[in-house]
């Protein structure tokens, strides 16, 4: 009995020690300072910089990356010198076309009004799997979005010189949107559509929709003279 008597002493003495001496000192009072750190998730979304790009004779979509400065695609912004730009908020501002080039489908646009937002270009190269966000203007529809997947890594693709597939739904009037990476940034173009061909009695026609073409953000990064990051 005297051994259980002392192995109980010897465990209360412990938990004691162990708990700092908090049972100790009942009638003193213990403040214990609790401090919560929280982590900010980077933003998945950059809606407020997508733009339509409005002409005579249609629209397509646009993005704007700082200081009035707005990518769209070269077949959007054709051979205008300016065009309207449309905010998701406000009234519609004018944009002098800067510069288009044909080849890899992309033009650059400045207009001197006020755009809400702005998202910073990735000039690095997407990856198969890499999760996007398309935002932009399809048919009748205004700042719309799809969710997807790199599908296909950078390659030449009629009459692209260098485009990367994507899962996402792709339809006329998407042009010229950016694709959103994970963080916020932009990692593509959205430039056009390879459509599906549907079975129609002894022929085929092209369907709607099918795997979007995007010119990869680092494309443009070159265009634009910046490196690489």
């Amino acid at each position: 009995m005297r051994f259980y008597r002392y192995f109980s002493v010897a465990v209360v003495a412990l938990a004691i020690l162990l708990v700092g001496g908090v049972y100790a000192m009942p009638n003193d009072t213990t403040f214990v300072t609790v401090t919560n750190t929280i982590v900010q998730a980077p933003p998945t979304t950059s809606e407020d910089s997508v733009v339509m790009v409005n002409l005579a004779d249609g629209h397509g979509s646009g993005v704007h990356i700082g200081n009035g400065f707005i990518i769209t695609a070269a077949h959007v912004a054709g051979e205008a010198k300016e065009v309207d730009i449309k905010r998701q908020v406000g009234e519609d501002l004018k944009a002098e076309v800067l510069w288009v080039n044909k080849a890899y489908d992309i033009a650059l646009l400045r207009t001197s009004g006020k755009l809400a937002g702005q998202s910073a270009l990735n000039c690095a190269q997407p990856k198969i799997g890499d999760e996007i966000q398309a935002a932009g203007n399809p048919l009748n529809l205004e700042f719309v979005s799809s969710f997807g997947r790199i599908a296909g890594t950078a390659r030449a693709a009629e009459p692209w010189r260098e485009v990367v597939i994507t899962d996402v739904t792709t339809v006329m009037g998407a042009s010229g949107g950016p694709l959103f990476g994970k963080d916020g940034r932009v990692v593509g173009i959205v430039v056009g559509v390879m459509p599906a061909p549907i079975k129609n009695g002894d022929g085929y026609v092209p369907s709607l929709t099918g795997f979007g073409t995007a010119v990869p953000a680092s494309v443009v990064c070159q265009l634009l003279g910046r490196a690489a990051a």
